[in-house]
């Protein structure tokens, strides 16, 4: 079941991020690193292309949670492949945008 709502916290948080970007950089729920609090302008383009990153990759794992429950594998397993999954989704993405704030 928690495999499930997984992918609906991605497809969530992409959509507050996307469509909700904070004001302030002080905000206390906002995605803030080192290149992405340079400027406003940086601070928001972060927000909006990890949102739509997020937004894409729930689906994404949304559907690849669908394909996995019909495998036939033990629960355990299924559920480690998933999170594991989850896991690298959220890496690369944060990987990706700051890889795209920089340049």
């Amino acid at each position: 079941m928690l495999d499930f709502l997984l992918p609906l916290l991605l497809i969530g948080l992409g959509v507050y991020f996307y469509f909700f970007t904070p004001e302030n950089q002080n905000q206390t729920f906002a995605y803030r690193t080192k290149a992405s609090l340079q400027s406003p302008e940086t601070f928001h383009y972060a927000h909006r292309y990890l949102g739509m990153f997020w937004l894409v990759l729930g689906i994404g794992l949304w559907l690849v949670y669908l394909i996995l429950s019909f495998i036939p594998l033990h629960f355990f397993v299924r559920s480690s492949l998933f999170f594991m999954l989850f896991l690298l989704t959220l890496f690369i993405s944060i990987i990706m945008t700051e890889h795209k704030i920089k340049q």
